[in-house]
């Protein structure tokens, strides 16, 4: 008797490819967002959860980074308003998204551009608006007078 779960496993090896591909960056942006543990590990895996069905139905095996990266925000943003964020911040969640694809796991404007649905020139402003918000909260540091 042919094993039921064979059709399966064909699928699925190729499916392990893009979670060995993008698990640590999908893990990492999650982290940036919600702070490292369980929250993190939450979504990073519900991401990849909720990306099988369509890879399966071959919806987005030609831009499977993009997919992922929209799919990690939207569970993370699930996770964070279910149990609330914990971390203090100045930023909105969209600013903290944009920085974290930014600064967090250092992707370049176009793909991030892609990614928020958002034009370059647009993403430009926002970055810039966050790093002018940044530097207005930190702490004045005395400088030490010559003498």
């Amino acid at each position: 008797m042919p094993d039921p779960l064979s059709s399966n496993a064909v699928p699925a090896a190729g499916f392990t490819s893009y979670i060995e591909q993008y698990s640590g960056t999908i893990y990492a942006l999650s982290c940036l967002l919600l702070e490292k543990g369980a929250r993190a590990d939450q979504a990073a895996v519900a991401t990849f959860a909720a990306l099988y069905e369509p890879w399966l139905k071959g919806s987005i095996q030609s831009d499977f980074s993009l997919a992922a990266y929209r799919e990690c925000i939207r569970q993370c943003s699930l996770v964070a308003q279910d149990r609330g964020r914990c971390s203090s911040t100045l930023l909105t969640w969209e600013d903290q998204i944009a920085s974290a694809l930014l600064y967090g796991i250092q992707l370049p404007l176009p793909e991030i551009s892609l990614i928020l649905q958002r034009s370059v020139p647009e993403l430009k402003a926002q970055l810039r608006g966050i790093r002018e918000q940044m530097a207005a909260a930190r702490p004045a540091v005395p400088r030490p007078s010559a003498g």
